[in-house]
C-alpha cells in the first residue's frame, strides 16, 4: 500500500450533503439515518459549497425546539427551518493536494471534526478526523 501522503488519498469523495433548499429537518434525518456528524450543504443548481451543519448545531437547535415548544413540536418545527438559517457559511475548507500533515495539525489545534475538499468552489469530498483515526489503525497494523 503507498503511504498517504495528502488529503486526496484518503478522503471521502460520495458525500452525503443538503441544498440550500432543504430544511433542518432534512439535514438531521440524513445524519441520524447515516450516522454521520457534518453534512455540507451546496447549492442545487451549481454545486457550490455553501456552507456546513454539524451535529452539534443540530443539537443546539434540537434542545432549543424541545425547551421552548415540547419534543411533540420538534419534527414540525425543524421542518420550517431553512438549513441555511443554521449552517456555518465560514466553514474552513480544503483542496485535495493539502499535506496529510497540514490537516492532522488543524485538526489538532481546531477541534473541529472535518474539513470539506473543494475545488473551484464546488465540494469534492471531505476529510474527517476518523479518516485519520483509520490511517493511524492502517499505518500501525503495517509495522
Amino acid at each position: 500500500m503507498k503511504t498517504p501522503k495528502i488529503t486526496a488519498d484518503i478522503m471521502a469523495t460520495q458525500v452525503m450533503h443538503c441544498t440550500e433548499k432543504d430544511t433542518l429537518a432534512t439535514a438531521h434525518k440524513l445524519m441520524r439515518d447515516h450516522q454521520i456528524r457534518h453534512m455540507p450543504v451546496v447549492d442545487s443548481s451549481t454545486g457550490e459549497f455553501l456552507g456546513l451543519v454539524t451535529q452539534k448545531e443540530v443539537l443546539r437547535q434540537a434542545f432549543t425546539i424541545a425547551g421552548t415548544r415540547g419534543i411533540a413540536a420538534l419534527e414540525s418545527a425543524e421542518a420550517k427551518i431553512p438549513i441555511v438559517d443554521v449552517m456555518s457559511r465560514d466553514a474552513e475548507t480544503v483542496q485535495p493536494q493539502l499535506p496529510l500533515l497540514d490537516a492532522g495539525r488543524y485538526f489538532l489545534e481546531s477541534k473541529h471534526g472535518c474539513l470539506p475538499v473543494v475545488v473551484d468552489g464546488k465540494l469534492v469530498g471531505i476529510i474527517t478526523s476518523a479518516d485519520f483515526v483509520k490511517l493511524s489503525v492502517t499505518l500501525l497494523q503495517q509495522t
